[in-house]
Order: C-alpha cells, then sequence, then structure tokens
C-alpha cells in the first residue's frame, strides 16, 4: 500500500504497520469511519426540525464512530464516554452520530449544496478552501457569540490560523493537527557513529547524515569511494512524489508555490528558492544517491510495508506527521529506541505544514441550533475530551493546554515524542488547501511533477508545465 491509498479502518490498518493517507488519519482522529454506501447524508439524518417544542435539540455530527473491527478499541472508549458525558450534561441536546461515505470530501460540497448535510463533521484542512469560498461553511463567530467561554484563546494560534478567511471570519474550530518532522532511527545513527539530529539543524547536516547512513553490503557508506551501488542495504533518506511530504522545502528555501493573491504560480514556482528547493530535494536521489528512487522505492514497498521497512532499518530517515507513530509502534521488530522525531531541518528560515482536522458547521444550520452546537464544540475542545489525544496517540491535541500538559502525563502514549511535535507546531504553516479552493487537483500536478523529476527529467522543464496547470487551475476561481 502505497502513500496516498487508504486502508478501509485506520486504527487496525496502522497497528499492522500498513501505509496510511493522511486525510483520513486526521478525520480518524474525530472518528468519521467509512460507510458501506455513498448515498446522501440525508439519508441518514432524517427531516431537518430546528428545535423540538418542549426546546430539544437534535444535532446531527458525522463521527464519533468506529467500524466494527475497532469497537472496544482506545478510541471507541474514549468517543463513547465524551458522549455519554455530554449528553448526561446537556440533557435537552440529543446527539445524532452519521457515519460518512468513503467519498465524503466531494459528497459533502453535494449534500451542502441540496440542504441535506448533516450539522456538523470533521473536516481535513487540506480540502476545506472549497467549502469557504462556495460559502458552504458557518462562521464560527455566529456559534461562540452564543457561548462566551468557547474562545478561541484555547487553540495553538498556528492551527487556528488555519481556519481564518479573506472575510476575517472563522470556518471551523481545531479538533487535532500534526506539523510534518523528520523520523529517524537512532540506534541506525549510533551504530554509523552519526550524532542525532537537533532542533535548528540545516539542509546540509541532513545530507552530510544521510551520507554517512547510506550503505551496502559491507558497510561502506556512501562517501567511500569502494561503495557498491548494486548492493544497497541501507538508505539514509526516504523521500517522496507526494506534495504534501516536501512542498515546505520550498518554504524552508525562502520561497512560495502560488503568488499571495492566489492568482498565479509564475514567479514563485519557477523562482530561484523554490527551484533550488526542488532541486535540492531530487538530488537526494538523482546526484547524491542517499535515497532510493521511484521505482527501488516501489520495488521495496511491495515486499514489505514502509513501517516495518523503517523499524528494520533499511530507511534511516523519513518525513511524516504524528499518524505515522502508530504504524510504526505497531509493526513487527519495534522498540522505542528505534524510533525518534525532530523537527524540520532550516535553510534560509524554518517551516513546515500543519496538517489538521476541526470540527465545522454548515452553512445554513438553524438559529435555534447555534447554541447547542457552540455546547458541543465547546466541550470536545475542551481538556476532557483533549486530554484522550494524547492515550489514542493518532494527533496532537489542538487545545494548547491539553498538548502540553500530556507532555508530562504518564498516560500519553508518546508524551516524549511529543515534545518535539508541539516545539516544531512554532513554525507551522497552513496546508495550501485551507487557503485554495483549486489545490486538491494543483496537488496532484505537484505530485506528477515530483515524480518525473526523480525520474531523471529536468526540474524547469517539468516546473514551466506544472506551472501552466496551476494557472489553468487558479484561472476557475
Amino acid at each position: 500500500m502505497n502513500e496516498n491509498q487508504m486502508p478501509s479502518g485506520f486504527p487496525a490498518a496502522a497497528a499492522r504497520g500498513a501505509s496510511v493517507n493522511r486525510r483520513t488519519l486526521l478525520r480518524w482522529g474525530f472518528g468519521a469511519a467509512a460507510a458501506v454506501t455513498a448515498a446522501p447524508l440525508l439519508a441518514a439524518c432524517g427531516s431537518d426540525d430546528e428545535a423540538a417544542a418542549d426546546g430539544e435539540v437534535t444535532l446531527k455530527v458525522v463521527g464519533f464512530q468506529v467500524p466494527p473491527e475497532e469497537k472496544g478499541s482506545e478510541l471507541d472508549k474514549a468517543y463513547q464516554k465524551f458522549l455519554a458525558d455530554f449528553q448526561a450534561q446537556n440533557p435537552k441536546i440529543k446527539i445524532q452520530p452519521i457515519q460518512a461515505p468513503p467519498n465524503f470530501d466531494t459528497q459533502i460540497i453535494v449534500d451542502l449544496a441540496s440542504g441535506s448535510a448533516p450539522d456538523l463533521w470533521s473536516q481535513d484542512a487540506s480540502s476545506l478552501a472549497p467549502l469557504i469560498q462556495r460559502k458552504l461553511l458557518l462562521d464560527m463567530r455566529k456559534v461562540t457569540a452564543k457561548l462566551p467561554s468557547l474562545s478561541t484563546d484555547r487553540f495553538f494560534p498556528q492551527v487556528l490560523e488555519i481556519h481564518k478567511g479573506e472575510d476575517g471570519g472563522i470556518y471551523g474550530l481545531p479538533n487535532d493537527f500534526t506539523p510534518m518532522v523528520v523520523y529517524y532511527n537512532p540506534t541506525l545513527f549510533t551504530k554509523a557513529g552519526v550524532p542525532v539530529p537537533q532542533a535548528g539543524w540545516s539542509w546540509d547536516d541532513q545530507l552530510a547524515a544521510a551520507q554517512k547512513l547510506t550503505l551496502d553490503n559491507k558497510g561502506r557508506n556512501r562517501l567511500d569511494p569502494a561503495f557498491d551501488e548494486g548492493n544497497v542495504v541501507q538508505w539514509g533518506y526516504r523521500l517522496s512524489q507526494y506534495a504534501y511530504q516536501w512542498v515546505y522545502r520550498i518554504w524552508q528555501n525562502g520561497g512560495d508555490v502560488i503568488s499571495p493573491d492566489k492568482k498565479t504560480a509564475n514567479g514563485f514556482l519557477d523562482a530561484p528558492a523554490a527551484i533550488d528547493a526542488i532541486q535540492w530535494y531530487a538530488d537526494l536521489v538523482l546526484k547524491h544517491k542517499v535515497a532510493p528512487s521511484p521505482s527501488t522505492l516501489e520495488k521495496l514497498t511491495n515486499a514489505s510495508d514502509a513501517s516495518a521497512l523503517f523499524v528494520q532499518g533499511k530507511f534511516a530517515m523519513f518525513d511524516s506527521g504524528h499518524w505515522s507513530l502508530v504504524g510504526l509502534t505497531g509493526a513487527k521488530g519495534y522498540s522505542p529506541d528505534k524510533v525518534a522525531v525532530v523537527p524540520q531541518p532550516k535553510r534560509a528560515t524554518e517551516a513546515t505544514a500543519l496538517y489538521e482536522s476541526s470540527f465545522v458547521l454548515r452553512h445554513d444550520l438553524p438559529a435555534a441550533k447555534y447554541k447547542a452546537a457552540a455546547q458541543f464544540i465547546e466541550a470536545a475542545t475542551s481538556r476532557g475530551y483533549q486530554d484522550t489525544k494524547a492515550i489514542t496517540g493518532i494527533a496532537l491535541a489542538a487545545n494548547s493546554e491539553s498538548a502540553k500538559a500530556s507532555l508530562g502525563s504518564d498516560q500519553a502514549k508518546f508524551a516524549e515524542l511529543d515534545k518535539v511535535f508541539v516545539d516544531a507546531t512554532a513554525s507551522g504553516r497552513p496546508p495550501y488547501g485551507s487557503k485554495i479552493g483549486a489545490y486538491p487537483t494543483i496537488e496532484k500536478a505537484l505530485d506528477g511533477m515530483m515524480e518525473q523529476i526523480l525520474r531523471g527529467a529536468p526540474v524547469r522543464d517539468q516546473v514551466a508545465k506544472t506551472i501552466t496547470a496551476i494557472n489553468r487551475e487558479l484561472a476557475k476561481r
């Protein structure tokens, strides 16, 4: 299973060490499990009464359910306790959980346009912008005004920034998130006599480490003149063609992909800072040969899962988010001394991408439901429920107090590693998909561009072709 494929159920798949798409993982932090049909969500919603005569309000919520094979899991227990506690404390608010269809990102747009959408659901930040630009989401300021205790001060400011629209509105409130960091295997570093990476390290530091950690079957590293190209047994780094795992490299070099006004990629993706970053990344495969080529990587991952390969010592470093901890710790042969994380290396500046799931509300939510929705979100983003994020370990709590408190908690699944993720958040930026409606299509173009470059195509030629494709999508706004 490659990085862009999705298993049918995240927790079980991750426990088996399967690679998982980031959108699946972040949504799973909220609990939207795949349903067996992609029928409109209205089929499960029934009529949309604003409020019963006795003041009871029903909120139709996508999430807080796990598939049958996950019943009894820590995630399932956290959901059930939260719902039971909320219901006991708010007897007039009835929560109607609804499962999501497999193609939720597209189905929700259809249902919102037809008026058949749920009231509240978990939205992946990487596909948030289309909903905002089509005015399909409710400005959260309308519901927070009904409940002053639901303050945005509880969130990491870098994560809340994801939801700020050009009109000043706040379209969604964070649930959980992760910055992209670098995973490394400390045992391989120690064995090779290479100092483990530290916060503040540079691109040059990463390349130097990768060269010493790329070994042939005789134990010679990439810098050894006698290195055997035909018998590489350990790679210093595993990179990816998928943009979500490398686009922040351009930011680190002081560049960008698209202009601030979101009208063109000209002068940005083809600017020296971007070209240099893309070339540097590709050279890890093409020039320095410290990372496997796409074809070599495909052969390796067809034979064994990427998480298992890392634990087995086939790769010394790779980029990912918090979700990978679940797969790695479930891989055969895992031990804590084989998995560590460090913030992204820097060049001109420090930068990483923040991938996140949030609570959002449909644009036409009846006013009679505003306070109930605010109460539900207030409970779900308060310490009680947010503290469970550290127990399930899928992502960081969006509530900053919860995330920081977990660092010293005996119950936190990854307390020591979580500190690195929390620290990395300070240099985090919103994903393009939260600000640019056309980005899902643009992202595919960037994926294809990098795949061709990693296979040897000239960087400038591929960038030029990709700019044409990107500008075509931006013109549709």
